[in-house]
C-alpha cells in the first residue's frame, strides 16, 4: 500500500468521512422507515356483519372490575360484547364487511381492523349502550388508514366521530359529523404528506382547528406540565410527543346532551406514547348545542380509498369509564369480589410451535383448546420453560399452570397457518 500525506490525506479522509455519514444516514432513514407493527397479522374469525342487538344480547359486554382509576375492560381477548354493523355506507352494501380480528402483540391480545378487498370497510361496535363516558385505548394505525371513534352510534354510523384518520390531509384526534350528521370539521392538525409532518392549523381558522392556539390555551390554565413551550405544542413537539414506530394511546370523553337539559355535547381527546406520563390535548370542541341519546360506540374502517395502508390498524387495551353529563369523571372502585392477585409469577407465549417464558416454581402445564379438550401436558422445575408442541391446533390455546402454590389459568395465541 502506498503513502497518502498533504492534500492527497485530507481528501481521502474526506472521502472516508462522507462516505461514512452517508452509511449513517442511509441506516437513519432505514430504521425511521421500519413499521414493526405486531405480526403476523391474523388470517381467520372474522367478526361477521350482525344485525343489531336485542333481547338478552342488548347491553352485552365484558365482565369487568374497574381497576384503581375505575376504568372498566371492554375487551377481554374475544369479540365478546361487539357485533359489525355493516348498514353504513362504507361497507357498500357488503354482506361480509370489513376485516375485524383478534390477533396478538407479543402474547397479549389485539383487535386487528383492515378493509376487504373492494374497498370495503365497517364498524365494529359495542353491544352495550354508552351515555356519557371515557375512553381509553392503545393503539397502532398503519399510515393512509382512515379509522375512527363513532361517539353514540346508532346502526347506521350517523354520529359525532372522533377521528383517527392516520392519512394525508386528515388529522389524529379531530371532530366530524359522520353520515350526514349535524356539520363538524375540526382538525387540529393535519398530515402533510407523510405520518412525521403535520400542518397547523389543520383545516382552517379558529382554535378548534389549530392545535397550537389548543395547548397554549390549556397550558396557562388547566394542564401546566403539558410537555410544551408556554406558547404551545408544535410541529417539532409532535415528533417527540407522538410515537411514530410504536403503540399510542388515546383519551376520548363524550359527555352532556344525552336528554334534554342535560347541555351542550362535548368532545375532547388526548394522546400519549404508551409508558408517558402526560397526555397531551388535541381536540376540545365544547359547542355542540344538540340531543344525542345514549346509543353504541364503534370502531370504524373506512370504505373506498381510504384505508390504504397494507399493515392495518391495532388496537388493544380498550377500557371506559362513566362521566356526569356535566363532565365529572366517575370513579367506582373495585369491590371484595374483585379477581385475587395471581398466586406466582409466571409469563408464557406460544412462538412458532414452542411455549416459551418463564414459571416461578415446579409446575405441571396442561394445554387445552377452548372447548376444554386437553392436547397435551408439560412438567418441569421453576425457571424458564420451552415446550416444543406436537399437536397441530392453532389458534387460542387456554394453558393451565398448577403449582405448589395453586393453579392459574391463561390464554396464548398460537401463530395460525
Amino acid at each position: 500500500m502506498g503513502h497518502l500525506c498533504g492534500r492527497n490525506m485530507e481528501s481521502h479522509m474526506s472521502l472516508i468521512k462522507n462516505a461514512v455519514k452517508a452509511l449513517v444516514v442511509a441506516g437513519m432513514v432505514s430504521t425511521l422507515s421500519v413499521w414493526a407493527q405486531p405480526v403476523p397479522a391474523p388470517t381467520t374469525g372474522d367478526a361477521p356483519c350482525a344485525p343489531e342487538p336485542s333481547g338478552a344480547g342488548i347491553n352485552d359486554t365484558v365482565a369487568s372490575q374497574p381497576d384503581n382509576e375505575g376504568y372498566y375492560s371492554l375487551f377481554d381477548g374475544t369479540l365478546k360484547g361487539w357485533w359489525q354493523s355493516c348498514q353504513t355506507g362504507h361497507s357498500s352494501n357488503s354482506p361480509v364487511g370489513a376485516i375485524f380480528r383478534i390477533g396478538s402483540d407479543n402474547g397479549a391480545p389485539a383487535i386487528y381492523s383492515t378493509q376487504r378487498d373492494g374497498g370495503i370497510g365497517g364498524l365494529l361496535m359495542t353491544k352495550k349502550k354508552f351515555a356519557n363516558y371515557e375512553i381509553v385505548m392503545d393503539l397502532w394505525p398503519d399510515f393512509m388508514n382512515d379509522g375512527g371513534l363513532f361517539n353514540r352510534t346508532p346502526a347506521n354510523g350517523k354520529c359525532f366521530q372522533t377521528v383517527l384518520d392516520y392519512y394525508n390531509g386528515a388529522a389524529m384526534g379531530g371532530t366530524w359529523g359522520e353520515g350526514g350528521f349535524t356539520g363538524r370539521d375540526y382538525r387540529p392538525f393535519s398530515f402533510n404528506g407523510n405520518e412525521n409532518t403535520i400542518t397547523i392549523p389543520g383545516n382552517g381558522a379558529g382554535e378548534p382547528s389549530n392545535w397550537t392556539l389548543i395547548t397554549q390555551k390549556l397550558k396557562a390554565t388547566t394542564e401546566p406540565n403539558l410537555p410544551c413551550a408556554n406558547t404551545g405544542c408544535t410541529q417539532d413537539d409532535y415528533r417527540l410527543l407522538w410515537d411514530q414506530n410504536g403503540w399510542n394511546q388515546y383519551k376520548i370523553q363524550f359527555y352532556g346532551g344525552s336528554a334534554a337539559n342535560t347541555g351542550n355535547i362535548h368532545m375532547k381527546t388526548w394522546f400519549r406514547k404508551v409508558g408517558a406520563t402526560a397526555w397531551v390535548p388535541v381536540s376540545q370542541d365544547t359547542t355542540l348545542a344538540q340531543v344525542v341519546p345514549p346509543n353504541y360506540i364503534g370502531l370504524q374502517v373506512h370504505g373506498g380509498n381510504r384505508f390504504t395502508g397494507p399493515k392495518g390498524t391495532w388496537y388493544k387495551n380498550i377500557k371506559w369509564r362513566p362521566m356526569t353529563d356535566k363532565g365529572e369523571v366517575i370513579i367506582n372502585k373495585p369491590t371484595s369480589n374483585a379477581a385475587p392477585a395471581p398466586k406466582f409469577h409466571y409469563a408464557i407465549q406460544a412462538v412458532g410451535n414452542a411455549l416459551v417464558g418463564t414459571v416461578e416454581w415446579k409446575h405441571e402445564i396442561t394445554v387445552q383448546d377452548l372447548s376444554g379438550k386437553t392436547l397435551e401436558t408439560f412438567k418441569g422445575e421453576g425457571g424458564k420453560i420451552n415446550y416444543v408442541l406436537k399437536n397441530e391446533v392453532h389458534g387460542w390455546l387456554s394453558i393451565q399452570v398448577k403449582t405448589p402454590r395453586g393453579v392459574e389459568t391463561t390464554r396464548v395465541l398460537r401463530d395460525l397457518k
